[in-house]
């Protein structure tokens, strides 16, 4: 299988942003790959539409593996699935993407140069920025191990070069997340009852736990379209905020021995909590009943 990647995408009601992102693959550089497409029960018919345009070589020569879920797995259910099929096929490198990205054509040739130099390292991503523009999404993140807050590095502004040195980071976003087999047999896979949310930031911290580095790659880059899935950022779907109340003080939960850090994240969700009341009435976000509902929801989980 040598350097062979197993590309992992998940589909859920989404043809449009899936193809362009399949598109972009077809144009990578490195073409030693596979693509793992794991449709997470769309009711759309967009995975029989991608599939439909494999059959008429849209994609080029790359190759495929469907596999389609009979429920929403969520996040880390539906790429678990993948990883799995990958990992028992003998893939010794794995490069989970979100549907929604571009990938520009040497993205790719960066992520597997930089983990093949460094076996210290386990897992590796990209400079990321907001689709079609010079804005900065992502350029490597960084956790708040007593609080559970998350940041993305240069959120927000405009790229002047300022991000473009390699660094060791915290954690790499599941937006482009690219490892090396070896972590797998290491800490196993994303834990599925995050279902959306903090899964891909609980398994980076696990990793590093575990002594393995993690490398922000700013030469590899991706367009990304912010929660095309969720709403957009100031007006997300009323369930997002549950997951992200519950799952900021899971994630330290399942990874800190400390009590202090537990204790301080356990008072940090009703800090998060509330800051999510304001925005509903910053932003007039619609739904408002429903929305206070799914954030009390969200602080009573343990």
């Amino acid at each position: 299988m040598s350097d062979k990647v197993a590309i992992i995408l998940l589909n859920w009601n989404n043809y449009k942003d899936t193809a362009e992102c399949l598109l972009s693959l077809s144009h990578l550089d490195d073409q030693n790959f596979s693509v793992f497409l794991v449709d997470n029960h769309s009711n759309d018919h967009s995975f029989e539409q991608i599939k439909a345009d494999y059959d008429h070589n849209k994609y080029g020569n790359i190759e495929f593996f469907f596999i389609q879920s009979r429920k929403n797995l969520g996040f880390a259910g539906g790429n678990n699935i993948a990883v799995q099929k990958a990992y028992d096929l003998g893939y010794p490198y794995f490069w989970l993407l979100n549907n929604d990205t571009v990938v520009l054509r040497n993205s790719l040739t960066y992520l597997l140069k930089e983990i093949k130099m460094h076996p210290e390292v386990g897992i590796a991503g990209s400079k990321i920025y907001y689709y079609g523009t010079n804005k900065i999404w992502f350029a490597g993140g960084e956790i708040n191990t007593y609080t559970g807050k998350t940041k993305h590095r240069g959120i927000g502004e405009m790229d002047h070069g300022q991000y473009d040195e390699k660094r060791m980071v915290d954690y790499i976003t599941g937006c482009s997340l690219f490892f090396r087999r070896d972590v797998v047999d290491t800490i196993g896979f994303m834990k599925e009852r995050y279902f959306l949310y903090y899964e891909e930031a609980e398994w980076n911290l696990r990793a590093g736990n575990y002594g393995w580095k993690i490398l922000y790659v700013p030469q590899s880059q991706i367009y990304h379209k912010v929660s095309a899935s969720s709403g957009g950022e100031n007006n997300q779907a009323p369930y997002v905020a549950f997951y992200e109340i519950r799952n900021a003080y899971w994630m330290i939960k399942d990874t800190q021995r400390s009590k202090i850090k537990r204790t301080l994240s356990f008072h940090h969700k009703y800090c998060k909590a509330l800051r999510k009341l304001i925005q509903i009435y910053l932003f007039n976000q619609d739904n408002k009943s429903v929305r206070i509902k799914y954030i009390i929801k969200g602080l009573l989980y343990r």
